[in-house]
């Protein structure tokens, strides 16, 4: 018979029988922050590690989004299943969501309308796509020759500055996902054919990749469709989505989500480790970029399941104070940190001074972004957060079948 995992039924993480069947579904996953922090410094190497760490090292830790995406799939799925008999569902879901996301990526927009005559910025008509969540979906389609609207120009005393909203991609996929999967849940609820959905979804769009891989012009390729475009890309969400049901009905002994996630970790990492070792520079991406993606959301969702047993290595580290802290401001670090990539980037190219000490650049950054990311949390996107128990408050189910049929934590991106 399946017990509760301890941490839930008495406060206390001690280890019991290996042997005995466990329910991994918590009202809270201690670990989360810590992977969330991981995941946003992994994407935050990607763009300054080659700075202080060689190009080899760093070009290939963009799977800190998919990381993000895995998590993100895990979490909402197991805040709407659990919730799919309250009779608030999609109020309260959505309520939740934009008191979460919205603060800081309005903000920003409200503050780029108001400085726009005093800075004399300059962007493309196309920026309000990602005003809309959909800029992921138009830029691929975009003239970049003519024009980028990932960039904003301020013009100050002669001098151009340029800015840089391209990584906010990755949320305009997840705010889509977000749109679309509530009706999905309220609609099917069967765990089982939500499951089959997540499963024959995943495999079409790996399909999708491999076929538009072909077929694509180079232009759109160059223009990161596949890498960008929801419909290839959130087949990430759903391989998170169908653990967060699969374990809703599978209690594990300690021994089997260990090996389980030893093996989704190891496994999925040899075969891409060596069909990569055997190709050429451009048949490298190819393949990661297809089968690649599927492989690295496996590998992700091998972390993740490692994190859920507080008793292993990794969820002692993911726990650690500073990581715990670092992943509760992470969604303000991840919108932060890129704005001003391009602009250090040609600074550092265009002076031999800044060139000989551009090591310094990935620590300044990260200190300016920490700060940034802090006081926004605290005194920006804090009271909205406070404003989550009064205006759509977490609906606990009237028949406790089990200690943990609880909301999940709720996920940062």
């Amino acid at each position: 018979m399946a017990i509760a995992h301890p941490s839930i039924t008495s406060g206390s993480s001690e280890p019991l029988d290996p042997n005995l069947p466990l329910v991994w579904i918590r009202p809270h996953y201690a670990a989360f922050n810590g992977l969330r922090a991981v995941a946003v410094f992994l994407v935050f190497l990607v763009h300054y590690g080659n700075y202080i760490l060689p190009r080899q090292l760093t070009e290939y830790m963009w799977v800190g989004v998919d990381l993000f995406f895995v998590l993100s799939g895990f979490l909402i799925t197991g805040i709407l299943y659990d919730s799919i008999h309250d009779p608030h569902f999609f109020r309260n879901f959505y309520i939740r969501r934009a008191l979460r996301i919205f603060p800081i990526f309005y903000g920003f927009f409200l503050l780029l309308f108001i400085l726009t005559p005093i800075l004399h910025l300059a962007y493309a008509h196309a920026l309000l796509f990602y005003f809309f969540y959909i800029g992921n979906l138009a830029l691929p389609f975009t003239n970049l020759d003519l024009y980028n609207p990932t960039v904003i120009t301020a013009v100050i005393h002669g001098q151009s500055i340029n800015a840089n909203i391209g990584h906010l991609w990755s949320l305009c996929v997840e705010e889509q996902f977000y749109m679309l999967w509530p009706a999905v849940i309220w609609l099917v609820r069967s765990r089982t054919r939500l499951m089959n959905i997540c499963a024959l979804v995943s495999v079409a769009i790996l399909i999708e990749r491999i076929y538009l891989q072909a077929h694509l012009s180079p232009a759109l390729l160059d223009n990161a469709l596949i890498q960008w475009s929801t419909y290839t890309r959130i087949d990430t969400l759903l391989i998170g989505a169908w653990f967060a049901l699969w374990l809703r009905e599978q209690p594990l002994s300690t021994l089997r989500l260990r090996r389980l996630a030893y093996a989704l970790f190891f496994i999925p990492l040899a075969i891409l480790g060596i069909r990569m070792a055997m190709l050429s520079t451009i048949t490298r991406n190819h393949f990661v970029f297809t089968v690649g993606y599927t492989l690295i959301a496996l590998i992700c969702s091998g972390v993740l399941l490692l994190s859920l047993d507080d008793t292993t290595w990794l969820a002692r580290f993911l726990r650690t104070r500073y990581l715990n802290a670092f992943g509760a401001i992470s969604y303000g670090f991840y919108f932060f940190h890129h704005l001003f990539l391009y602009e250090l980037q040609d600074l550092a190219d265009n002076y031999d001074i800044v060139h000989r000490f551009a090591f310094i650049i990935p620590f300044a950054v990260f200190g300016l972004t920490l700060l940034l990311a802090t006081l926004s949390f605290r005194y920006f996107e804090s009271p909205f957060l406070r404003l989550k128990s009064r205006l759509a408050p977490q609906w606990v189910p009237a028949t406790d079948h089990t200690l943990v049929a609880l909301h999940v934590s709720e996920p940062r991106p």
